[in-house]
Formats: C-alpha cells, sequence, structure tokens
C-alpha cells in the first residue's frame, strides 16, 4: 500500500545529487540530453511518423530529474538538435525538423518531461498505481500535441490525423508507460529496502 501526501519529494537522481552548482546542473541535463538522442536513434521508420524510444526516455528524464530539470534537458536536446547534431529520429538534424511533420511531438516532449517531474516532485512514482496513472497521462500529451500539429500540418480533420498519428503507435504506446511505471516503482522499492536494510 502506498500512502501519498502532499510532501514535497525529491526525485530520484535529486535525491542523491545536490543541485547548487550550476555546473552540475548542466552536466545532468546534458547526460539527459545525450540520452535522449540515442533512444531518438533507436527507431522504426515507420511512415509519416517513425517509432522510436524517445518518449519512454522523455519519461525516465522527468522522473528522475524534476520538472525543472527535466523541461531543461528537452530544451537542450531540441536546441542542439535544431542546431544541427544528429540528435532527431533517423539521426536527422537540423532546425526544418522542429517545423517537419513530426514536429509537434517534439514539442510535446517539454510538457511531458514536465508532468512526469511534477509528479515525482509529489511521490506519485513511489506507488505504482499513481505512478502508471501519472506517466499515462504525461505520455498522452505527447501524442495530444503530435496528432493538433498533424492535422494543422497536413490540413486534414483530427480523426484522420488520430488514426495516422495516434493508432499505429497504441500499443506501443501503452508498453512505453507501463516500462516507466515499473522501473521508477522498482528502483524507489529497491533503494528503500537498502535504507531499511543498512537501519
Amino acid at each position: 500500500m502506498c500512502h501519498i501526501t502532499t510532501h514535497h519529494f525529491q526525485p530520484y537522481i535529486l535525491q542523491y545529487c545536490p543541485t547548487k552548482s550550476w555546473w552540475l546542473k548542466l552536466a545532468m541535463t546534458t547526460a539527459a540530453t545525450l540520452i535522449l538522442a540515442i533512444s531518438a536513434n533507436i527507431s522504426i521508420p515507420i511512415q509519416p511518423i517513425p517509432l522510436s524510444l524517445q518518449s519512454l526516455a522523455v519519461l525516465l528524464i522527468g522522473a528522475c530529474l524534476g520538472r525543472k530539470l527535466g523541461c531543461l534537458a528537452v530544451l537542450e536536446y531540441l536546441l542542439l538538435g535544431a542546431a544541427g547534431l544528429p540528435f532527431f529520429a533517423g539521426g536527422h538534424g537540423g532546425i526544418g525538423v522542429l517545423t517537419s511533420v513530426s514536429a509537434g511531438y517534439l514539442y510535446g516532449f517539454i510538457i511531458s518531461a514536465y508532468i512526469a517531474g511534477m509528479a515525482a516532485e509529489k511521490g506519485y512514482d513511489r506507488c505504482f498505481w499513481t505512478g502508471l496513472l501519472s506517466f499515462a497521462l504525461a505520455h498522452q500529451i505527447i501524442f495530444v500535441c503530435g496528432v493538433l500539429y498533424l492535422a494543422n500540418y497536413k490540413h486534414i480533420s483530427l480523426s484522420t490525423a488520430f488514426n495516422i498519428g495516434y493508432l499505429p503507435f497504441a500499443g506501443f504506446d501503452l508498453v512505453k508507460f507501463l516500462i516507466a511505471t515499473v522501473f521508477m516503482f522498482y528502483l524507489w522499492r529497491g533503494t528503500n529496502q537498502q535504507y531499511s536494510s543498512d537501519d
């Protein structure tokens, strides 16, 4: 049984790493950016939107770093990718990706990281069911942004955009936020057991 209160919790990484120094914050967000770039390049080239592990990485980055550093990491990723580094799906880079058919999903990463980070700061990721609901919401936000952008970009109806930009990924969507939930739940559970054994 999980007991969640209104107490402010520290996200997993921040609980062990003090973030008073700017260089440590930069190091953490840069490491998260590189993880996000690697996850983007593990992809299946489905048209018009490739399937990758990016959204899973976004959830875990938000949960581990919190809403502020999680959002900063995603923004750093988008800026470096826009600058030309091969950080986007399929090894692509350049400002054109941020105006392409899949750009809405990329912008949705920012909101998703914020929601996942906020959930971690409330301790929701320490309980399976609250973690599942939080990660499901954070993950769906990516698709909301992606589908809305896709509909506007291609000048198609929302239902058509939904069929193109969400339904092919629905099964993978479920798997990814379930993996994030299980990963964080057992990460915290293992940490708590370690502290109990130390005592």
